[in-house]
């Protein structure tokens, strides 16, 4: 074969290996719980990974387009995370990143989701989400996607009893999803 012929032919297989490699890249994800990493199974991590989309796709105040909502604390967010991801947390480095829309208007692009678990005085968060260098805390994410993700029955044994009596009290409907938490729980999801 002709030597233009073979670079055309291995520039062509280049090109195509680019256009496909976001269709075989999956997310990756990081489950830390009571100091230790968890391993799971590719179909539990995918439905993780699937409950951090949906809890972070809609969202209250930020600290990137709302930091008055945050006060001082917008100030601190990165020793925040800091603390956060030296703890018991959740982290998804999204394959294809997607945008979180604020309830108070402007959205952030996330290509990384860190969630908290395990926390002081809140049964899921802090969330922080990453999209390239810029970091963000949010408050007041979808708290029903985040309470399946704190009951999810292969992260039960991993979690505090607590967990497991809390996710009990849940409703929930024919297929299994969370539709009511108890009055308790709601406003303790960041």
């Amino acid at each position: 074969m002709p030597r233009e012929q073979t670079l055309v032919t291995f520039s062509s297989f280049l090109i195509l290996l680019l256009v496909a490699a976001p269709a075989f890249a999956e997310d990756q994800v990081s489950l830390r719980l009571g100091g230790k990493e968890i391993q799971l199974a590719p179909a539990v991590r995918a439905r993780v990974a699937e409950l951090a989309r949906e809890t972070l796709r809609r969202c209250g105040p930020n600290t990137r387009n709302h930091p008055d909502n945050f006060g001082f604390a917008a100030l601190t967010v990165e020793k925040r995370w800091k603390d956060l991801s030296e703890g018991s947390r959740l982290r998804v480095q999204f394959a294809e990143p997607f945008k979180s829309e604020s309830h108070l208007g402007g959205s952030l692009g996330v290509s990384e989701a860190w969630i908290g678990l395990e926390q002081k005085d809140l049964f899921v968060g802090p969330d922080f989400t990453r999209y390239g260098a810029s970091l963000a805390e949010h408050l007041r994410c979808e708290y029903l996607p985040a309470l399946e993700l704190a009951c999810l029955p292969e992260l039960a044994r991993h979690l505090p009893a607590s967990y497991r009596e809390t996710c009990a009290k849940m409703e929930r409907d024919a297929a299994g999803r969370i539709i009511m938490p108890p009055p308790d729980i709601a406003p303790s999801c960041s």
